[in-house]
């Protein structure tokens, strides 16, 4: 009788694992799974998300089958194992059959979570009655405009920069009979040197540095994340299920699987969260400075309006620490702090998962 419930609950699971697959084999859209008037709506309100989308689910489609034919040979060797135990009549062999069940359905109930989560954050389940909510889009969307919005205010500072730089370079010889003298401070020099080196060229100098740190350090979170959306399902995710149906690769398996959730799922999210909260202000701070240095900057005033620390050139550069004083946040603080939960997330559900093998033998104590 027992034998009979097992091979039952076998075909059930047969059964539910090959629903997806056959949902897998459906014609993939620019937007993924979104109905058309949605994709249709999202393409003019947000032309950067259906690309992005329909990328994740074409992986989705490629690569989530492995995963279920993964499930399927767990089930497939513990059902025989648990089979032999039952025909020699060796209750170790039947027990440790049936502790293999408990982690195949274990790696089952793990790989249909990870699809739930996937479906609702990326707005391919659930999620299609409140709009698309895919991390990856918003993240990358406000990456990449904070970078374009730091690009251009370095690009308005540094004309302005060699500019003002010129006219410090510039001396006033003065001859006495056949003698050529220079003063160690010229009347150029004396009018233009300090003024122009302390209220504009030094700071401009410093926000100039800080701003190419930072669009290197967006550009390392940029293709992270976006390494991440396509390798961790082949390279983490499949491999994980793969390597947990054995016994001996097990802990390695939970390893993988949480570092591809992790890096998948749990990253992306955060940074979406992070950058959500802080870079349209940020944003709209270094645009304002832009206008005003594309403003006072242009032409043969850019000297006269960098000569005190009232003059326009030395208020924009003021409003533009001000306006960075956010931007260390999205290149050092946030990443750090998302780098640090992810690492927790990766140990407790990697402890967690390769741990399942210890519930199985306490399970098993009682059969």
């Amino acid at each position: 009788m027992a034998s009979k419930k097992l091979v039952m609950l076998y075909a059930f699971l047969i059964i539910a694992l090959l629903i997806p697959v056959s949902h897998a084999s459906l014609p993939p859209s620019q937007c993924g799974l979104l109905p058309s008037s949605m994709a249709k709506l999202l393409s003019s309100t947000a032309p950067w998300y259906c690309p992005i989308n329909g990328q994740i689910y074409s992986t989705w489609e490629s690569e989530l089958p492995l995963a279920l034919v993964a499930l399927l040979l767990a089930f497939t060797i513990a059902a025989l194992i648990f089979m032999i135990g039952v025909a020699f009549k060796n209750d170790r062999i039947r027990n440790f059959g049936i502790g293999e069940l408990y982690e195949s359905t274990a790696s089952a109930i793990i790989v249909v979570l990870f699809l739930y989560v996937s479906a609702v954050i990326f707005g391919l389940g659930p999620a299609i009655v409140v709009g698309g909510i895919n991390p990856y889009a918003t993240s990358i969307n406000l990456i990449l405009s904070t970078i374009n919005q730091a690009e251009i205010l370095y690009s308005s500072i540094y004309p302005v920069y060699l500019t003002d730089s010129f006219y410090t370079t510039i001396t006033a010889s003065i001859y006495v009979q056949d003698y050529n003298l220079t003063p160690p401070l010229s009347y150029a020099k004396l009018l233009y040197t300090f003024p122009l080196q302390t209220f504009f060229l030094q700071p401009s100098i410093a926000i100039a540095g800080f701003l190419v740190d930072g669009i290197a350090a967006l550009y390392a979170q940029y293709y992270l994340i976006v390494f991440f959306s396509i390798a961790a399902i082949p390279a983490f995710i499949v491999p994980g299920v793969i390597f947990r149906i054995f016994f001996p690769t097990r802990a390695l398996g939970g390893v993988m699987i949480a570092i591809g959730v992790a890096f998948y799922l749990v990253m992306p999210t955060l940074f979406a969260v992070a950058y959500y909260f802080t870079s349209p202000q940020l944003l709209h701070g270094l645009e304002t400075v832009t206008t005003q240095l594309n403003r006072w900057g242009s032409g043969t005033g850019s000297q006269q309006n960098a000569l005190s620390p009232t003059s326009p050139l030395a208020e924009s550069l003021s409003s533009a620490q001000s306006a960075l004083s956010s931007f260390w946040l999205l290149i050092l603080f946030y990443p750090a702090l998302i780098i640090a939960v992810s690492y927790v997330f990766i140990t407790q559900v990697a402890n967690f998962i390769g741990g399942a093998s210890r519930v199985g033998g306490k399970m098993r104590s009682f059969v």
